[in-house]
């Protein structure tokens, strides 16, 4: 929605710029005026940081015309034309010579303007672009505008920044027009014969012509005087109401002596319109009769040039559709005959779907031709009381009016839809097939006047159908009403009692006890098999998995209660979508906890680490709020992203859950023990449990206990199981008490965190260790481990353990700067040397004296 209000501001001020800037060509008159007003325009609404106007004197030498902004950068700059010399080198001088536009994305990156970067950078320029200005058809001048952002000039801003640079060169032959007629006017006024003006006299009231001068013939495209002397005024005219004024203006030159009018439409004897600045002077003859000699001057190019201005000023360029100004100015008249013919005003805002990939892949031109095509089919296949206006980029507006109820509009809408989604054939004969979403407000029911605010709402209810693509039931949206949508196969499951809650056992390491389970959804489909999360969460919208979030939280703390009775007390987790943290979140959990017997110390809400929800401010709120429910969370899967690791000291969590693809992989990859080393440290100087998942092996989980892991959970513990199960599994009294390590793992695990400590004590203070007594290795519970497992006492992993001990021994004795260098050698051959023997035992070929874990129930 942001994206879209951003976008639609931006255009408002493009608007208003070219706007402005067509109203200082239609009332300056003056270059300089011209020029400097057009680049404060450009500053003002386009938030540029600089806008100049050069023009390359005799050497090639750009010399400023007119600036404003940050006008110091050009003191003392030096930009030429010539593509010979450095200073030629730039879009500035590129662009004279190409003579078309030349867009620098990024000062930083662009070698070809390395001259001026460091000027560029101490002014807080981004990027800049450097346009041709013509001067009757020929180039005059360069446009250059400076913004403050890199990559800025994308398909609007170049538009936006061609139209600036032609209406410049608009007003300059503007200027030259009206200078013309200036010249033109002052010399008929001294030689009248010179005949630049059309002269005529007219007779009253008769109004007869009586004699025209040979321009007035031109000017009329007549071929003789007798085409007109003799000929009454309103013959010449052929049009009632423009006889009617000038009828009155003579009337007020007979009465005052003299007067003047400009741009009076006449038609030409051969049908083409020509307008006219005419001025009347009042002729008294001595034979009484009274006479008015006119002078016209042909200003029909400057009418034309000031109805192109107009006509830009209203109109998008591309699709030549009304624009934003237009669209405006049209809405406020449309709601005024709502209002006054009691009929409803449907504002609708468009955005085409798979617009972008015709760009990404065609190209501009090709994307371009698109939304003129649709632009047309619009225009064309609309009623004549409907009007459409492009806003920039691939979004319309339509104001469909006249409409007396809902059923109509839906029938106008369908048929927009079919317009749009007719094929369109590209120029390398491909086919680009574009379908739409759209956001409807209806009026007077939008419970506003305000023109900008129905634009909003119907923005608001585009956004919602946009969301909405997958399962909606048609295109459009209503404001104020929910998107209608379809319910697929899974959707109906989950709401009609296909939800199963099964659960797995969390182990705690420490008391070897069961302590609590997760809880984890299923679905069962129409034929009885079982879903995954993994197969039907891609199917339900964010609105379903916040229902199945508080379902699995409501039959979880049912079924609690049932273990309650059987003497079985366990805490439960779940999972919670990270779309559920919304202003209705933390009343619902607390009627969801306040209708169980479940203390809700005994609930963990579990929180994906790498949602986006984390990195928002409204996430502390909410997660303190379900603390103050008493209520703990945890993070899942962390390690799986890095931006909320960094921010766990700020988030109230009680418990951190391990992502469990570093867990499952420890066989493959055993120097991640080290990392979960790490994240144990973390754990316990942030005061919070560690769950660690994926403990799927016996060995896995072997090295995990003998790293003080705590919380364990995976399939070498248990499967998730169904309620019933999960009963029969706790009444066996599963016993999980091991003397660890049990295998070669372990002890690859238990070396790790044995050097990690013995370092630390080493350089925290080594005279607390006896040098003597840590040579001797078969002191070491090493030693004593290996022998337990059943390692031979000539196997080479019992010489490299001594080994180890005498060079941490010896480096005590006599510290040297490479002694932990040479233990650090000693110590990896050591651990590579328990690595081989483990992998070795794996594949069958040294059984080890390990002991069992209790087999996992079926399922």
């Amino acid at each position: 929605m942001q994206n879209c209000v951003g976008r639609l501001q931006r255009i408002t001020d493009f608007s208003v710029l070219l706007s402005g800037a067509n109203e200082v060509i239609a009332y300056t008159e003056n270059e300089t005026d011209l020029l400097r007003s057009l680049c404060e325009l450009a500053v003002r609404h386009a938030h540029l940081r600089l806008a100049w106007i050069g023009r390359p004197d005799r050497d090639g030498i750009f010399q400023n015309l007119a600036a404003a902004g940050a006008v110091r950068y050009l003191e003392g700059i030096r930009i030429s034309t010539s593509a010979e010399l450095p200073e030629g080198q730039g879009s500035a001088g590129q662009s004279w010579r190409d003579q078309k536009p030349v867009y620098n994305a990024s000062f930083p990156k662009n070698v070809r303007v390395n001259l001026w970067a460091q000027r560029a950078k101490a002014f807080g320029f981004g990027a800049s672009a450097s346009l041709p200005i013509y001067r009757g058809n020929t180039l005059w001048a360069i446009l250059m505008v400076y913004h403050g952002r890199k990559n800025i000039f994308d398909a609007d801003l170049r538009r936006i920044m061609t139209d600036l640079a032609k209406n410049v060169s608009y007003g300059l032959d503007r200027l030259d027009i009206r200078r013309k007629e200036r010249e033109s006017n002052a010399f008929n006024e001294v030689l009248l014969n010179n005949q630049a003006s059309g002269i005529s006299v007219v007779r009253f009231p008769e109004r007869i012509v009586e004699r025209v001068n040979t321009r007035m013939l031109t000017i009329l495209g007549a071929s003789s005087a007798d085409d007109l002397i003799g000929h009454p005024v309103w013959g010449i005219i052929h049009h009632e109401e423009v006889c009617e004024q000038v009828g009155q203006f003579a009337l007020e030159v007979l009465r005052e002596g003299y007067g003047t009018r400009r741009d009076v439409p006449y038609r030409r004897l051969d049908g083409e319109m020509v307008f006219t600045d005419i001025s009347g002077q009042r002729l008294d003859g001595s034979d009484g009769v009274q006479r008015i000699l006119w002078t016209h001057v042909d200003v029909t190019e400057r009418h034309r040039l000031m109805d192109e201005l107009t006509q830009l000023s209203l109109s998008d360029t591309l699709t030549g559709l009304p624009n934003r100004r237009a669209l405006d100015t049209e809405l406020g008249k449309a709601m005024a005959r709502a209002d006054r013919h009691e009929h409803l005003l449907s504002v609708v805002m468009i955005d085409l779907d798979g617009f972008k990939p015709v760009n990404d892949t065609c190209g501009h031109e090709a994307g371009d031709m698109v939304l003129r095509t649709i632009g047309q089919r619009l225009r064309k296949g609309l009623r004549d009381t409907d009007f459409v206006a492009r806003l920039g980029g691939d979004e319309f507006v339509l104001l469909l009016e006249n409409c007396t109820s809902l059923e109509e509009i839906e029938v106008v809408m369908r048929k927009v839809g079919e317009m749009i989604r007719q094929p369109i054939e590209l120029p390398d004969k491909s086919r680009a097939e574009i379908d739409l979403s759209a956001g409807i407000c209806l009026y007077p029911f939008g419970d506003s006047h305000n023109p900008d605010a129905l634009l909003r709402y119907a923005d608001q209810a585009l956004y919602e159908s946009k969301n909405h693509k997958a399962d909606r039931v048609h295109f459009w949206t209503l404001f104020g009403e929910s998107v209608p949508v379809r319910q697929n196969v899974i959707q109906t499951q989950l709401r009609e009692g296909g939800l199963l809650v099964h659960y797995q056992p969390i182990l705690d390491n420490r008391s070897h006890k069961i302590v609590g389970v997760e809880a984890l959804a299923r679905l069962r489909d129409k034929d009885g098999q079982i879903l995954y999360p993994a197969e039907f969460l891609p199917l339900i919208t964010a609105e379903d998995t916040t229902d199945l979030s508080r379902m699995v939280l409501t039959q979880a703390l049912a079924d609690l209660a049932e273990l309650d009775a059987l003497g079985c007390p366990l805490w439960v987790s779940v999972n919670v979508a990270p779309e559920s943290f919304d202003d209705h979140f933390v009343p619902c959990m607390a009627g969801v906890i306040g209708a169980s017997s479940i203390a809700p110390s005994r609930i963990t809400l579990e929180i994906l680490e790498g949602s986006n929800f984390l990195e928002h401010n409204a996430a502390l709120s909410v997660l303190n709020g379900v603390k103050e429910l008493g209520v703990r969370l945890a993070l899942d899967d962390v390690g799986s992203a890095y931006s909320s690791l960094l921010r766990l000291k700020d988030l109230p969590i009680d418990e951190i859950k391990l992502d469990q693809g570093f867990i499952r992989s420890l066989e493959e990859r055993p120097q991640d023990l080290y990392f979960l080393a790490s994240v144990r440290d973390l754990a316990i100087g942030l005061g919070v449990d560690l769950v660690v998942e994926g403990v799927e092996t016996e060995d896995i989980a072997d090295a995990v206990s003998v790293m003080d892991i705590q919380l364990l959970q995976g399939y070498g513990i248990a499967r998730p199981m169904p309620m019933a199960q999960l009963r029969e599994f706790l009444a066996r009294h599963p016993s999980y008490h091991r003397q660890h390590p049990t295998s070669l793992f372990g002890l690859y695990a238990k070396q790790i965190c044995d050097q990690g400590t013995l370092k630390k004590m080493i350089l925290g203070n080594p005279s607390l260790i006896n040098s003597d007594e840590l040579a001797d290795a078969a002191r070491c519970d090493m030693h004593h481990h290996m022998q337990r497992l059943g390692l031979a006492e000539d196997s080479p992993l019992f010489g490299l353990h001594w080994e180890v001990h005498g060079a941490i021994a010896s480096l005590l004795k006599a510290p040297v700067a490479e002694g932990w260098e040479q233990v650090r050698q000693v110590q990896k051959a050591f651990e590579e040397g328990l690595l081989e023997a483990f992998q070795k035992a794996k594949r069958g070929a040294g059984p080890l004296n390990c002991e069992k874990l209790p087999a996992p129930p079926p399922g």
